[in-house]
């Protein structure tokens, strides 16, 4: 039976008329095919890599085909008859025989091992870093107020004895480096927060620098705020503290401040990049505690502390403590100060009696000098003042004697 009678059958079986039957060869169907999409050429199977897309003459890209192993076939050019049965079998036979790894050459212990050698081997890159020499300070003497914890008076103190200082003929730069940013509110200066926000030493990167910062206040203290700033600012400006050791050495030493300035640091409470910084430069560091026994536990932290940053450091010449809010009608604040006194010895730069006057002058925007200059804490501040600058400048006249 031909295939004419079985579709003839096929449409009487189905009611319908074979007449409007028009068969359509494979040949016809690949000729359509290449009319409707002539950019789709024969491809045989290889292995040959795919060739990059090749633009033909009207600008159009011919992208090859997935298993590619012939160009691609320009539209102009007619189609070759596909290939036969037989010649399917002879293009698979030219390709590579496909070959097993052998795993069991070597042990998986032994390539590791292998592998761990080498990397021995290789020699890292290390960014070189540019070491640059220590700038020479000796011609300012720089104090570190520090403090194991927080809460004890410590910025009030360094804004007194940037004070007392100042009033003694010294000129003094007082240099916050808390983040808190809470010194120039000590030192009387009334400031909008926007513009301390947009002048601190915290903005002291680039090619920012500290002169750009300095503020004259009322005492005639020079104050250098933290200044304002946003987390991602505060967490840029700790890395590059710890990256370089000697940043804020580099930043006073450009300052080029006068013979015999005094620079003060106030410090957050704690280890930290800034107390770091604050200690590699110090020539004399300040301890603030207060004379109770959360303070008192904490002095063995700060000592260790002092070792570690100052070790080695011929121009350290020690640090002095500070006995803060004494309180002489409470027998336990009586009794930590005697055992502190008796411990630290001739250390202890001196007490400050609690004194309202302090925090009174604080809320009024004043220097407890201007505020309060007879009372008690005023006088304090005074004598340990006079201490630490006798400590520092004594150093000076015994190292010029000698």
């Amino acid at each position: 039976m031909s295939t004419s009678s079985d579709i003839s059958s096929l449409f009487k079986l189905f009611g319908g008329r074979s007449a409007n039957y028009q068969e359509i060869s494979q040949e016809d169907e690949k000729q359509s095919s290449m009319e409707r999409w002539p950019g789709v050429a024969k491809v045989e199977l290889s292995g040959v890599a795919a060739e990059p897309a090749v633009l033909t003459p009207s600008g159009a890209a011919v992208r090859p085909a997935l298993f590619a192993a012939v160009a691609p076939v320009s539209p102009a050019i007619a189609p070759e008859s596909a290939p036969s049965p037989e010649a399917v079998p002879q293009a698979k036979a030219v390709a590579a025989p496909y070959a097993a790894p052998d795993w069991a050459s070597e042990s998986l212990h032994s390539l590791l091992g292998k592998l761990a050698q080498e990397d021995r081997r290789e020699v890292v890159n290390a960014p070189v870093r540019v070491t640059r020499p220590r700038p020479n300070l000796a011609n300012i003497k720089i104090i570190a107020v520090i403090s194991a914890k927080g809460g004890v008076g410590k910025s009030t103190l360094a804004a007194g004895l940037s004070a007392v200082m100042q009033r003694q003929g010294r000129a003094v730069l007082a240099l916050d480096l808390d983040p808190q940013s809470a010194l120039i509110n000590h030192l009387g200066v009334a400031i909008d927060p926007m513009q301390v926000a947009a002048e601190g030493i915290a903005h002291c990167v680039a090619d920012a620098q500290m002169r750009d910062f300095c503020q004259p206040t009322p005492s005639g203290v020079f104050v250098l705020p933290y200044g304002l700033v946003d987390e991602g600012q505060r967490r840029t400006f700790e890395r590059q503290l710890e990256d370089e050791p000697d940043w804020l050495a580099q930043q006073l030493s450009e300052l080029q401040l006068a013979d015999g300035s005094v620079v003060v640091l106030d410090t957050p409470p704690g280890p930290s990049a800034y107390l770091q910084q604050a200690l590699s430069v110090a020539n004399v560091a300040v301890v603030v505690s207060l004379a109770d026994a959360a303070s008192y536990a904490t002095l063995p932290m700060i000592d260790r502390l002092l070792s570690t940053y100052t070790a080695d450091r011929a121009d350290f010449y020690g640090a002095t403590y500070v006995i803060n809010q004494v309180d002489q009608s409470r027998k336990l604040s009586k009794d930590i100060t005697q055992i502190m006194r008796g411990i630290l010895g001739s250390r202890v730069a001196g007490i400050i009696h609690r004194d309202q006057s302090i925090a009174e002058a604080l809320a009024y925007n004043q220097s407890v000098l201007d505020y309060d200059p007879s009372g008690q804490g005023c006088h304090d501040l005074q004598a340990i003042a006079l201490n630490v600058l006798a400590k520092l400048f004594a150093t000076q006249r015994s190292e010029q004697l000698a």
